[in-house]
This record gives C-alpha cells, sequence and structure tokens, in this order.
C-alpha cells in the first residue's frame, strides 16, 4: 500500500484553520509559528533562571540545599503530570481560550468562567512577578554598575522624585514594561524569533554556569553543609503571623518547612500553558501544542536541576549568607530582600564573571517576561471574544497591521504595573512574595479545573484529542489535582511574617464571587461556537484586504 504524501506547511495550515472553525472562531492571528516556536515560549516563560533564581534563597531559609536538590525533582514529577494531562487536552481543542475554551466545552460556561479569571489573575499576576524581579537583576547586574561609572547614583532602593513609594526597581520595570509591550504589539513572528533565541540563551548560561563554577572555583572553601541536607537556614527566625518560625532555634518542624520550601520549584514551573494559548498562531497546532505544554516541562526539569546542583554544592558559608549579621551584611540575603544569593555565590566563586553572568541571568529574566506578556494577552484576547470581561468590544480587537491582539497586550501590562505597585505598598520588600504566590496558585487552579473535568466533566474531548496518555490518562489526571489541592494549602499558609497573599487571594475571591452572580452568572454565554462558516471566512477576508491595503499604503 503507497505512502500518504507528507502534506506540505500551506495544507497543514488550512487544516488548522478548519480546525479553527469547528471551534467557532476565525483566524485572525498570524498563523506561523513552528512546533519549536511553540515549545520555546512556554521554556522561556517558566525560565529555569528566573524563578530558581528569585526564589533560591526563599528555598534555602525554609528547606535548605535539599529544597533545590529534593525538592526540585519532586515537583517536576508532579508538574510533568499536570502537563502531561493539559497537553492530552489541548490536542483536542487548538485554541487561544486554552484552558477557559476546555473547561467549558468539557462541562458548561460557568465552569469555563471560573477558570479563566483564575488564568487571568494567574497571567498578570505572572508577568508582574517576572518583571518586578527582572527589574531588580537588570539595576544589580547592568543599570547600577553603568550609572556608578557616571557618579550617578541609582539602583533598586533609589527613591524617585522623592517618594518611598516610587522607587528604581520600580522605574525599570515600568521600563522594561514598556519595551516588552512594544516588541509584542510589533508581531508574533519577532516575539518567536526572540523566544528561539531565549532558549539557547538560557541554556547556554546554564551551561557556562555549571562549568565556571566546577572549573574555576576549585579550592574555594564552601559552605560546611551537604547539598542534600533538610532543614532551615534562616537563623535570624522569619516569624509568621500565626506563630511559626524558622531556624533550628524555635524547634521549626523540619517536614512542613521543606514543603514550604516547594514553593521555588512549583513557581518557576508556571506558565507553561503559554503553547496552548499561541495555538492559532502555530502551524500543526493540535500535536505542536500539546508537545509544546509537555516537553517545556520536561527539559526545564533537566536544566534547572543541572544548574542547581551547581549553585547549592558551592555556596559561601552559610553564616554569611542567611544570618544577616553587620559583619556579614554585604553577602547576607534576608530571603525577599537583601542580595540574592546566586548573585552572591556566582561573585564568591567566580569574581568578575560572576557579575558577567548575573547580567546574563538578567537577560534571561526579561526575555522571560516577554513571553509571559505575549501568552497573558492571548489568554485575555480569547476571553474578550466571548465578552468574558468588562470592555470586551475593545479588548479583543485585533491589529491589522500587526495581526496581535494589541489591546489585550496593552491591558495586560497596565493591570500587572498597578497590581505590582499595590502589592510593593502593602509589603515593600516582600512585594516578590505576595505575586509569586498569587500566580502559582491562580494558575494552578486554573489548570485543574480543565484536568477534573477531564475525569468527571464530558468525554467527547477524547474522541478529538491526538496526543493520548491511554489508560494512564485518569490517573495521571487524579494524582495531579491532588498535588493541586497540597499546594494550595501550602502557598497560601501567610508564611514569613507576609498575612497581605492569603488576605489579597480571599479578597479576590470574594469579588469573583460577587460578580459571578451580579452579572456573570445570567449574562456570560460562554464561547461562541454557532458563527456560521461564511461568516468566519468574511472576518478572514476582512484582514487580509486590511493587509493589502497597508501594504500598498507602505510600498
Amino acid at each position: 500500500m503507497a505512502q500518504q504524501a507528507p502534506k506540505t506547511r500551506e495544507e497543514v495550515i488550512k487544516q488548522d484553520v478548519r480546525d479553527l472553525h469547528h471551534l467557532g472562531y476565525a483566524q485572525e492571528l498570524f498563523r506561523t509559528m513552528g512546533g519549536f516556536s511553540n515549545f520555546a515560549i512556554s521554556f522561556s516563560i517558566i525560565s529555569i533562571l528566573t524563578g530558581a533564581v528569585i526564589l533560591f534563597d526563599y528555598g534555602l531559609a525554609w528547606g535548605g540545599p535539599a529544597a533545590s536538590t529534593l525538592g526540585w525533582p519532586l515537583v517536576s514529577l508532579f508538574t510533568l503530570m499536570i502537563a502531561a494531562a493539559m497537553a492530552e487536552i489541548a490536542s483536542a481543542y487548538p485554541t487561544a481560550g486554552g484552558l477557559y475554551y476546555w473547561s467549558s466545552r468539557m462541562k458548561n460556561k460557568d465552569w469555563g468562567w471560573w477558570t479563566a479569571w483564575f488564568n487571568l489573575a494567574g497571567q498578570i499576576a505572572i508577568v508582574a512577578g517576572i518583571d518586578f524581579a527582572a527589574a531588580a537583576f537588570v539595576n544589580s547586574s547592568i543599570v547600577t554598575p553603568i550609572l556608578t561609572n557616571f557618579g550617578i547614583a541609582y539602583g533598586n532602593g533609589s527613591l524617585i522624585f522623592g517618594s518611598s513609594f516610587v522607587n528604581g526597581q520600580l522605574l525599570t520595570m515600568a521600563v522594561l514594561l514598556v519595551i516588552q509591550l512594544i516588541l509584542n504589539i510589533v508581531g508574533i513572528r519577532l516575539v518567536s524569533l526572540l523566544n528561539d533565541a531565549s532558549v539557547w540563551w538560557h541554556i547556554g548560561t546554564v551551561v557556562v554556569i555549571v562549568a565556571a563554577l566546577f572549573l574555576i572555583s576549585s579550592g574555594k572553601s564552601h559552605a560546611d553543609i551537604s547539598p542534600f541536607a533538610i532543614g532551615p537556614l534562616d537563623t535570624s527566625g522569619g516569624a509568621s503571623p500565626l506563630g511559626f518560625n524558622l531556624g533550628p532555634a524555635v524547634g521549626y518542624a523540619v517536614p512542613i518547612a521543606f514543603l514550604f520550601s516547594l514553593l521555588q520549584a512549583q513557581w518557576t514551573y508556571t506558565g507553561y500553558d503559554a503553547s496552548a494559548h499561541v495555538a492559532e498562531e502555530t502551524v500543526g497546532a493540535r500535536l505542536s501544542s500539546a508537545w509544546g505544554v509537555f516537553i517545556s516541562v520536561a527539559v526545564s526539569a533537566v536544566v534547572g536541576y543541572i544548574v542547581l546542583f551547581g549553585l547549592v554544592t558551592h555556596l559561601p558559608p552559610i553564616d554569611q549568607i542567611m544570618n544577616c549579621a553587620p559583619s556579614t551584611q554585604s553577602l547576607c540575603s534576608a530571603y525577599y530582600g537583601g542580595n540574592p544569593v546566586v548573585f552572591t555565590t556566582l561573585s564568591y566563586n567566580l569574581g568578575q564573571l560572576g557579575d558577567v553572568l548575573g547580567a546574563a541571568i538578567a537577560v534571561a529574566m526579561s526575555l522571560c517576561g516577554l513571553a509571559s506578556i505575549a501568552a497573558a494577552g492571548r489568554m485575555l484576547f480569547a476571553f474578550s471574544r466571548d465578552r468574558g470581561v468588562p470592555g470586551s468590544p475593545w479588548l479583543r480587537k485585533v491589529s491589522h497591521r500587526f495581526r496581535t491582539p494589541a489591546n489585550a497586550i496593552v491591558a495586560i501590562v497596565v493591570f500587572s504595573y498597578i497590581l505590582t505597585n499595590a502589592a510593593f505598598i502593602a509589603g515593600g520588600p516582600t512585594a516578590i512574595a505576595i505575586v509569586t504566590a498569587i500566580s502559582t496558585i491562580a494558575l494552578y487552579w486554573a489548570y485543574g479545573v480543565p484536568i477534573f473535568l477531564g475525569i468527571f466533566g464530558k468525554q467527547e474531548w477524547r474522541d478529538h484529542a491526538v496526543w493520548k496518555l491511554g489508560r494512564f490518562s485518569r490517573p495521571i489526571a487524579a494524582l495531579a489535582c491532588l498535588w493541586i489541592v497540597l499546594i494550595s494549602f501550602l502557598f497560601l499558609w501567610p508564611t514569613s511574617g507576609n498575612p497581605y497573599t492569603l488576605l489579597a487571594y480571599l479578597v479576590f475571591l470574594v469579588f469573583l464571587v460577587v460578580y459571578y452572580f451580579a452579572w456573570a452568572r445570567s449574562h456570560f454565554k460562554g464561547p461562541i461556537v454557532e458563527v456560521r462558516e461564511t461568516e468566519l471566512t468574511d472576518i478572514e477576508r476582512e484582514f487580509e484586504h486590511a493587509a493589502e491595503e497597508l501594504g500598498g499604503a507602505t510600498a
């Protein structure tokens, strides 16, 4: 029997468009991303040089070196289960609405609405957390050293206009957001190229860091502690409002502390739903989006463990980085404040090369923020397309020139910056703790709802899926849901003197309940899937005509 000739790129795109039409949507966005680019956007958002670095000191404080050497593989295992369950569903419904659309189809519009709002809150918070942290690292490793040469004192703590609520970190974050906003609006091709480059930048930086630590720092006096040691290392005892403390002096329950330290890995593993959100811009979307979700987590698990192992085996003496004594203030890291332990470790072992690698990490964080805005903008666009948020007619508009959801991207940037400022006013240096925990819980609730419905909801999606787990599908999904329940309890707990995360999330939930019963329950119609083929084609022709006119105008 003769083998069927492989489809051309044009034929694959035509099939993608037909699949999208069956889901009820027109091809408004520009479908140009390949499979690698689809993987790259999720890998860039996971960014093992962002989450694992930002929360490295948090992991040490709560769980010791084992937060990286044991906690990372533990979290990786369960996150792979979550990613596998999501990938299976993604292959059935390749649309920018992603998780929201899945829940709507597998149950009803109300489940979809709640999923969308959890996802949206998580997307805004993750952009806020990434760029707030990126601003700190950009200042420390790039901006401050450059400006110092010109006699200009500028850093994360610098007061802008004499205000304690507008500092150098927030100002740099604003600049980063504006640059990322422009790049995202200009087009998915440019963002895809930068995401592709981001993959190799991350991997290359990890290789150089680990090689340098093991080759150059030989003979250094390192921390007298096993890289697999479990136990809190914050010897100053960070108190929580509920009476729990860190540090051996207060006898904190070590196993519980270790569980809290898992936030280091779990927050890193967020945002890989991006591969589903850019499905309408991906060629061969069913398989590419599914593999993008899963492989981005798998590759991050391996690369992340390599860099974390290199760091925990080359820590400076612990009493110089965790006890915050005045004599060691230059090395001290009070988690969510002070000098990040990763930078301290690199500088301690590698000198000026460590500073250069710190700048490379800052670039990786900035690329992570760029990818996060791209995914969040698509999610908000898709939800607005179905009239799920206030201002939907404006938010759902797609730029005729760039074929990007420009208005939704602007909204994501603005709300992320507002959230960061609110968190900073409430928590000061612990602002990063607030936004990271909120983004982790909100996103994983958004992941958990469709996974749960994949077991107990309508099962017709299984007939459409092309990326299948077979008989392991339901057991994997069940374990994924149980893990999400566990981390929700852990990361909403008011640790480290920070009651604001739980408070902020409760306020958000109250808002959603009021909004749902006051408006959404009776007015929100869910995904619009009753549109005729001719209407979808007319929408696509409108974009093609606009592109021709713009081309003629610029010729």
